[in-house]
């Protein structure tokens, strides 16, 4: 067996599907039932593909010291087309609120107070856990000027908006986590989009400052961190989605077997290609994408339960499985005897990682994520109180 086998990845994946189901079997953590439950499957499948994705790529990494695209389409896409996915149903979500919104004015400060409290608590965590394994590798001594030193650390504090710079010195820094910090980028760019695309779908139209700050973002990102089409393209993916969800979702019934075989014809059309970057590949994937999001659940696969935990727990999962990669390499069993590890024993390892990812993300996400998210629900509750009695006070 090797890291680029179809093989490893299923049992990998069948690894953390276990290891969630023992969980859930003991802390029965149901998430709430919605009408986009497909997607929260979704979500599942696509963070421990991530996951998957980054072996590849580390094992390419410990025999060439190059960071670069595993040797094998499927592999590859795995990382990519997860990553995509993850744009468009980020897309779809927040447009689906735009164009369900049936109050007077869109609450925008609680919109972006809620994303802070959930992009943020967690991001600390992971920003904290590189900064000590850089500490470590550079033995605590400064080995850059301080001007530099605190530039690069305050660039890691952006939550993804101003890069990955090396740290202390340490070369290829970002393989700490596995660059995983470059796609939150996208996602404060969709969060900071919405008060602009509100324009064209809302009656109350947002006030001034909050278009300011979406075209500031904007130019800032698109002038000074190079933003590339192929993820725009997967943001308009979701949109169009959310579009079709809102005007034709409750004319046709698209959980069928038919449309379940077309949505698997369009992924393994996807894995014939390199990169989620080709066009071609893309729209495949966007027209899987519309038909999941409109209700088709593969047969039942993305409703399942465990997969469903898995999904809740994704951002976890995503955000802190490069860390455990490295973690696991350099500090357990050691750079220079993973190195000379067989393929099949490599791959036994990375086998032997994934229980600990699925416990350590659903931990994160029991004792971090999730009471950040009650308190943001509190918080917002108490701010929506509070602008409701400003506005009698003035209709008074």
């Amino acid at each position: 067996m090797t890291p680029y086998h179809p093989l490893f990845a299923l049992v990998v994946f069948l690894i953390a599907f276990l290891t969630a189901y023992l969980i859930n079997l003991k802390y029965q953590l149901k998430p709430a039932p919605n009408r986009y439950e497909t997607l929260d499957g979704l979500r599942g499948l696509l963070a421990i593909s991530v996951f998957i994705h980054h072996t590849s790529v580390w094992y390419g990494y410990l025999q060439t010291d190059n960071w670069a695209e595993p040797n094998s389409y499927l592999f590859n896409q795995l990382g990519q087309s997860s990553v995509a996915l993850f744009f468009m149903i980020s897309s779809f979500l927040f447009i689906s609120k735009l164009l369900n919104f049936k109050g007077a004015e869109y609450p925008w400060k609680s919109f972006f107070i809620g994303r802070f409290f959930r992009i943020v608590p967690l991001y600390i965590l992971s920003f904290v856990s590189v900064v000590l394994i850089v500490g470590v590798l550079s033995e605590w001594s400064l080995r850059v000027a301080v001007f530099d030193f605190l530039k690069n650390i305050i660039r890691w504090s952006g939550l993804g908006i101003l890069g990955q710079p090396n740290l202390n010195g340490i070369e290829n820094t970002a393989t700490i986590n596995s660059f995983v910090n470059w796609s939150l980028l996208y996602e404060w760019l969709l969060y900071f989009s919405l008060p602009l695309i509100s324009i064209f779908i809302l009656k109350a139209k947002p006030k001034i400052y909050y278009l300011i700050w979406s075209i500031l973002f904007f130019v800032f990102a698109w002038q000074y961190r190079n933003l590339e089409l192929q993820h725009l393209f997967s943001l308009i993916g979701g949109a169009i989605a959310a579009i079709i969800f809102k005007y034709n979702a409750s004319k046709i019934n698209f959980n069928q077997s038919f449309i379940s075989f077309s949505i698997i014809g369009a992924l393994i059309m996807v894995i014939q290609f390199p990169n989620s970057g080709n066009l071609v590949s893309k729209l495949f994937l966007i027209f899987a994408f519309i038909l999941i999001s409109l209700g088709n659940d593969l047969f039942g696969f993305l409703k399942n339960n465990t997969l469903k935990l898995m999904g809740e727990i994704s951002y976890s999962t995503y955000l802190l499985h490069g860390i455990l990669i490295f973690l696991a390499i350099h500090f357990g069993y050691g750079v220079a005897a993973t190195q000379s590890l067989s393929t099949t024993a490599y791959c036994g390892m990375m086998m032997a990682l994934t229980p600990v990812l699925m416990v350590v993300s659903f931990l994160t996400y029991l004792f971090i994520e999730k009471p950040f998210i009650e308190r943001s629900k509190k918080f917002r509750g108490k701010l929506v109180e509070t602008t409701s009695q400003k506005m009698e006070e003035r209709n008074e």
